[in-house]
């Protein structure tokens, strides 16, 4: 059996815009955070009393604003910023201190995954819905405050017929949305492409590196396209030229993301690095991961467990991975990265890329 816990339409005030070198909404890292957070009060394993985990989560995104605002038209956007603390009679000759942060409004479901399916009656599934409700109203999200949730909803399949049913009751509990998916296989091939063609042609000296295919998905790119006149057979630096737009390596709605951690030092023991917030767990310090992630329309969903955000780790590895079977399918024949993809569009659409 197949069950699933739906949080619907959280309100989320306040959360951590930045991840890593990203910003615009928080790292898959925060809402895994939060599930296992919410798995330390739920389960028996723990302080809980109910015997299945909450292993992993599905994020949907329905509306978010960024505390931002550009300085002049064509800046770049700055965050907002307020300063901590307040006013105080000590300042009053000298402005308070700026903590520099990233803070947004989101509006998000979150699809949990439970490791072990619980027989309830029909009483108990609302009495376990309604404390979930309130368990989550006292927790933080991605640092930010939880106004409202919809509603909590926990559903159960066995056959077929019983997964298709379910299936569309998510959809309906988390529509209209977009759900994240993992696109790092899309990385992957793109970074070979860029060796293969590195081999093939001998004018490009540097080897790629995986740093470069990452920045094909995450930059925006225009190419100049000189327009010479009749007696012009090389531009020079007088010659107008019309900016067109450089594709992505693949289609879809893609974005740069943050999907996890590798150490970059020994495991220490409790208490040997000063002021950690825990004292009594050992800790390391780490680098964030970075790769690709695509937004793709809840309507277009045919398997919930394919979208189902799940840790993977070992010593020095801390990702956040989707079990996507179906991805290999779906990836564009690499040949066509072969040739050049360019394409004129409107500059506001290609911002709406991002």
């Amino acid at each position: 059996m197949s069950q699933y816990l739906v949080l619907s339409h959280i309100d989320i005030q306040n959360a951590n815009s930045i991840a890593g070198f990203t910003w615009g909404f928080p790292a898959i890292t925060h809402f895994l955070g939060f599930t296992h957070a919410l798995n330390r009060k739920f389960s028996s394993h723990y302080d809980g009393e109910y015997e299945g985990e909450l292993t992993g989560c599905a994020v949907v995104s329905h509306t978010f604003k960024n505390k931002v605002y550009q300085p002049k038209k064509h800046e770049n956007f700055e965050f907002l910023q307020s300063k901590n603390p307040p006013v105080l009679a000590k300042h009053k000759s000298a402005s308070p201190p700026i903590i520099e942060e990233g803070k947004m409004n989101l509006t998000i479901s979150l699809v949990i995954e439970l490791s072990k399916a619980l027989s309830l009656t029909t009483q108990q599934i609302d009495e376990l819905q309604e404390r979930i409700l309130s368990m989550c109203y006292r927790m933080r999200l991605a640092g930010g405050t939880i106004l409202n949730i919809k509603q909590v909803k926990l559903l159960s399949a066995s056959t077929k017929e019983q997964h298709i049913t379910m299936l569309r009751k998510i959809k309906k509990l988390t529509m209209p949305g977009f759900v994240l998916l993992d696109r790092s296989d899309y990385l992957q091939a793109h970074y070979q492409a860029l060796l293969a063609r590195h081999k093939a042609d001998k004018n490009i000296l540097d080897e790629p590196q995986l740093l470069d295919a990452w920045l094909d998905f995450a930059a925006l790119r225009y190419k100049a396209i000189p327009q010479l006149s009749k007696d012009q057979s090389e531009p020079d630096e007088n010659t107008p030229a019309n900016w067109e737009y450089v594709a992505k390596p693949n289609p879809g709605y893609l974005v740069p993301l943050m999907t996890g951690y590798k150490a970059i030092s020994e495991l220490y023991e409790a208490g040997v690095v000063l002021n950690t917030r825990d004292e009594v767990t050992p800790s390391c310090f780490v680098e964030a991961i970075h790769s690709i992630g695509e937004w793709k329309g809840m309507h277009s969903l045919n398997n919930v467990d394919e979208i189902i955000w799940r840790y993977e780790h070992d010593e020095q590895w801390y990702l956040c991975k989707q079990n996507r079977s179906t991805t290999v399918n779906e990836i564009v024949n690499p040949q066509i990265l072969k040739t050049e993809q360019n394409q004129t569009i409107n500059f506001n659409e290609a911002l709406n890329l991002f």
